[in-house]
C-alpha cells in the first residue's frame, strides 16, 4: 500500500502470504518494533504512527534538537535484507533532498543506525485529496488552482531530473486551515520516483504506480516508459477525479483497470458533472491523451492552460471533434468498420465541412459586427481625420445589417441579437433594441448583467408606462445579480429621477433608498459622488449640494459626466458663471456632449412597489436588516 492507502499494481496481495522477489514473505514485512525507536533514534521523539506502505512506516515525530515536528520514514529491518529495497529507499531520500519546492514535502535529514534506515521530512498537517474526495468533488475553480500548482511543482521536479511516477489524489495533501477556497498543497511519496537518465530499480518491464492514474505507455512498456509525460497524464487523471469525484478508470481488479487504461477512453467528465466548463473538460482530455504526442508537452504547459481558464482567457486545449472521436472508435474495431470506412469517411467529411463552414461564417459575422461598432465609437479615422455623425451612423447601419445576416445564419445564437441591439440603441431605435435584447435573454435562458444594462439604457428613453414598469423590474433584477459600484450608482440615478418627480412622502422614501444603495460605494467613484450631491439638493440642502458637487469636480476633474451634472446643478441654482464654465469644459471634452438627451417622463404609479423591491434586494444582500428593521425599509413601532 502507498502511504495514502491506495493500492498500487505492485502491491496487489495474493490469496496467501506470497514470496516477493524484493521484500520476502508478506508476513515478515513489519518485524520492526516501534517501542525500540527511542533507543535507535535518540534525536527524535515518536508521537504516533501516520501510515505504512510498501516502502516503510511513517511516524509523526519531534526533533529533540530544535523542537520541530517532522515526518519520520523508517525502513523496517526486514526490507533491508534486499539490496533493491534498500537502494530504492535511499534513492527516495536522495531525490527529496534535491527537489526543494514550496509545494513539495521538504527533506530534513537522512541516516542509519545499525540495520535501521530512516529519513525525515517536513510534517504536513492536513488531509490528502483522496480523503477530501470522500466528501464529494471539489469546486471547479479550486480543483483547477490545485492542479495548476501541482503542475508547476512537477515542472520544477522534472527540471531537476526527477519523475514522480505516482501522482494521484492520495499523494497530494491539502494543508490544514486552507479549506476548499485555498490551494496550499504538498506533493508527497517519492517512493516510486526516479532520476531521469538513470536505470530503473524495478525488474525489466515491471509496472509501478497506481492503476487508475497510470499512463497507458507505462502499462504497456513498464517503468522505462515512465517519462515526464506520464506525470502529465497522471495529473490530468487526478484533475478528472477532483472535478467529478470519481477516478477516470475503476474496477474490481488491478488487471481489469490496467486493461481499461490501454483500451478505453474514460467517461466524458461532463456526463458525471453537468456544470463542468467545456474548457476544463478539454484540458483534462488533452492531458489524458493515450498518445503522449497529443498531450501537453510538459507539466508547465498544463499548468499554464489551467491558469488561462482561471483568468477567463481562451485555453489552448480543444475537445476532440466528432471526426476524431469516430476515428478512435474505428481504430479499436478495425474489422467491424472496414466495410463502412469509405462511406463513413465521406459522410463525416461532408458534415464536418458544413459545420465548420457554418461556424466560421458565424464567427466572422460576429467579429465584423464588433469591428463596425468599434469604428462607430471612434471620433477619428485611420488618417486622424474627424469622423462625421453621418459616417458614424453609416457604420451603425452596417453593423445592424451584418448582425441581421448572422441571425439569419443561426437564429439560436444570442451574440448577434445582443450586437444588433447595441447598434439599434446607438441609432436611437430603442423599441427595436429592447426586442432584440428580449430575444437574446430567451436564448440564453437568463439575463446577464451586461444585457440588463443595455436594456435599462433603452427603457430609460422610452416614454410609456409599460417601459417604466419593465425598467423598475430590470433595475431590481440587476441589483440582485450584480452589486458592483456601477450597478449601485445606476439604481441610485433612477431613484433620484423618481424622487425629483415624487410627492414629499414618496421623495423621502426614495432618498432613503438612495442612501442604502450607495452605502458601500465611496466618493472615489465619480457617479456616486454626483449622486450624493443630487440627493442633498433634493433634500433641500442646496448649499451643501453645491459644495459636494464642487468637491466632486476637484476629485474627478476631466470626467465628462461630472462636468455635465455640475453644469446642470449650477444652472438650477442660478450659479450662472460656474454653470457656463462647466458647459464649456464639457464641450471641450466631447463636442456636442452638452446638448443633452431627452428624458422620458417618470411614471410614479409603480414607485412604492419599486422601492419595496429594492428594499427586499438590499435586505437579502446584507444578510438581513439590523435589529428592528423591516425589508420595506421602515421601522417597527
Amino acid at each position: 500500500m502507498s502511504a495514502s492507502g491506495t493500492p498500487r499494481s505492485e502491491d496487489v496481495p495474493g490469496d496467501a502470504p506470497e514470496h516477493d522477489a524484493e521484500f520476502g514473505l508478506a508476513r515478515d514485512f513489519y518485524t520492526f518494533a516501534p517501542e525500540s525507536l527511542a533507543q535507535e533514534l535518540p534525536d527524535y521523539e515518536v508521537v504516533r504512527e501516520v501510515g505504512k506502505g510498501s516502502m516503510g512506516i511513517v511516524y509523526e515525530a519531534r526533533d529533540r534538537r530544535n523542537g520541530a515536528t517532522v515526518a519520520l520514514k523508517i525502513l523496517p529491518p526486514s526490507l533491508t535484507l534486499t539490496e533493491r529495497a534498500l537502494a530504492r529507499f535511499l534513492r527516495e531520500g536522495r531525490i527529496m533532498s534535491r527537489v526543494r519546492h514550496p509545494d513539495i514535502v521538504g527533506f530534513v535529514d537522512q541516516g542509519r543506525r545499525g540495520r535501521l534506515h530512516w529519513f525525515a521530512m517536513d510534517f504536513v498537517s492536513g488531509t490528502t485529496l483522496e480523503q477530501r474526495l470522500e466528501v464529494g468533488p471539489l469546486p471547479v475553480v479550486t480543483a483547477c488552482r490545485i492542479a495548476a500548482r501541482v503542475g508547476r511543482a512537477l515542472q520544477y521536479a522534472h527540471d531537476h531530473g526527477v519523475v514522480h511516477r505516482d501522482i494521484k489524489p492520495g499523494n497530494l495533501m491539502l494543508r490544514d486551515g486552507d479549506g476548499d477556497d485555498a490551494q496550499q498543497v504538498a506533493i508527497t511519496d517519492f517512493g516510486l520516483a526516479r532520476e531521469t537518465g538513470t536505470g530503473s530499480m524495478t525488474e525489466s518491464g515491471a509496472i509501478v504506480g497506481t492503476p487508475m492514474y497510470m499512463a497507458p505507455e507505462v502499462v504497456l512498456g513498464g517503468t522505462q516508459a515512465a517519462t515526464t509525460l506520464a506525470d502529465v497524464y497522471s495529473l490530468g487523471a487526478t484533475l478528472y477525479a477532483l472535478v467529478t469525484g470519481e477516478p477516470p478508470f475503476d474496477g474490481p481488479t488491478a488487471q481489469g483497470v490496467l486493461k481499461a487504461v490501454t483500451e478505453q477512453d474514460p467517461r466524458p467528465a461532463r456526463r458525471l458533472r453537468a456544470d463542468l466548463p467545456v474548457a476544463v473538460e478539454a484540458i483534462v482530455e488533452k492531458a489524458m491523451a493515450r498518445d503522449p504526442a497529443h498531450r501537453y508537452g510538459s507539466a508547465l504547459e498544463l499548468a499554464e492552460d489551467l491558469e488561462r481558464f482561471l483568468a477567463g482567457e481562451r485555453v489552448l486545449a480543444r475537445r476532440a471533434g466528432p471526426l476524431r472521436r469516430a476515428a478512435r472508435y474505428c481504430a479499436r474495431r478495425p474489422l467491424m468498420t472496414a466495410l463502412f470506412a469509405a462511406v463513413l469517411a465521406l459522410s463525416i467529411g461532408a458534415l464536418w465541412l458544413v459545420g465548420e463552414r457554418h461556424d466560421n461564417e458565424l464567427r466572422r459575422g460576429i467579429a465584423e459586427t464588433e469591428r463596425l461598432l468599434a469604428l462607430a465609437s471612434t471620433s477619428r479615422d485611420e488618417q486622424d481625420r474627424q469622423r462625421t455623425e453621418a459616417e458614424r451612423r453609416d457604420f451603425l447601419l452596417q453593423a445592424v445589417a451584418r448582425a441581421s445576416a448572422s441571425i439569419a445564419l443561426d437564429h439560436r445564437a444570442p451574440e448577434p441579437w445582443v450586437l444588433r441591439a447595441r447598434a439599434q440603441l446607438r441609432l436611437g431605435h430603442l423599441d427595436r433594441a429592447v426586442l432584440d435584447l428580449d430575444q437574446a435573454e430567451k436564448l440564453a435562458d437568463a439575463a446577464a448583467p451586461e444585457l440588463l444594462m443595455l436594456r435599462i439604457e433603452a427603457l430609460r428613453g422610452i416614454a410609456d408606462a409599460t417601459a417604466q414598469h419593465r425598467l423598475q423590474q430590470d433595475l431590481t433584477s440587476l441589483l440582485a445579480l450584480d452589486q458592483s459600484p456601477r450597478t449601485r450608482t445606476l439604481v441610485a440615478d433612477h431613484l433620484l429621477d423618481f424622487a425629483a418627480m415624487a410627492t414629499r412622502g414618496e421623495r423621502r422614501a426614495a432618498l432613503d433608498r438612495v442612501e442604502q444603495v450607495l452605502a458601500p460605494v465611496g466618493d472615489d467613484d465619480a457617479r456616486a459622488a454626483v449622486a450624493r450631491a443630487r440627493r442633498l439638493e433634493l433634500e433641500g440642502a442646496k448649499e451643501a449640494a453645491v459644495a459636494a458637487m464642487r468637491r466632486a469636480l476637484q476629485q474627478h476633474d476631466g470626467n465628462l459626466y461630472v462636468h455635465l451634472q455640475a453644469a446642470a446643478m449650477f444652472d438650477r441654482n442660478d450659479l450662472t458663471a460656474e454653470g457656463a464654465r462647466e458647459h464649456e469644459l464639457a464641450s471641450r471634452l466631447e463636442p456636442g456632449a452638452g446638448a443633452g438627451q431627452p428624458t422620458a417622463p417618470v411614471d410614479l404609479g409603480g414607485l412604492d412597489r419599486f422601492l419595496r423591491d429594492v428594499g427586499t434586494v438590499l435586505h437579502t444582500l446584507d444578510g438581513g436588516a439590523a435589529a428592528g428593521s423591516t425589508p420595506d425599509g421602515g421601522r417597527e413601532r
